[in-house]
């Protein structure tokens, strides 16, 4: 595979596409992937992210997400690369007004933050 800045969908023709089963009653509207709704040649359905890094790594494999992959967790082994799609993913939090975050909700909205500021 050429590696570039981006990739075109037709690109990944000949590697396992990785995404997650969300279950008996899954809901279209909640899937954590654009595109989910593609053919394509090779797809593996995986119900935890352990399992989905496990495949990206052993089998060459890939997944379409927010590309939020820390090398503290991964090594250098997983890469996120952008797709020449048109399609944005758009993440972000849902908190009730009255609710007041804890000390550790505060921690993780501040390194989602971070993370969106860094990307």
């Amino acid at each position: 595979m050429v590696f570039h800045s981006w990739f075109d969908l037709d690109e990944l023709d000949d590697y396992p596409c990785l995404s997650f089963e969300q279950g008996e009653h899954n809901s279209f509207y909640f899937s954590e992937e654009i595109l989910s709704t593609r053919s394509v040649k090779k797809s593996i359905k995986v119900s935890d992210r352990a399992a989905i890094v496990n495949f990206m790594i052993g089998l060459n494999g890939y997944t379409i997400s927010s590309g939020v992959f820390p090398k503290f967790l991964h090594g250098n082994e997983i890469i996120a690369v952008p797709l020449n799609v048109d399609e944005v993913i758009r993440v972000g939090t849902i908190k009730h007004r009255d609710v007041t975050l804890t000390g550790l909700g505060e921690i993780y909205l501040d390194a989602l933050q971070k993370i969106a500021r860094d990307l």
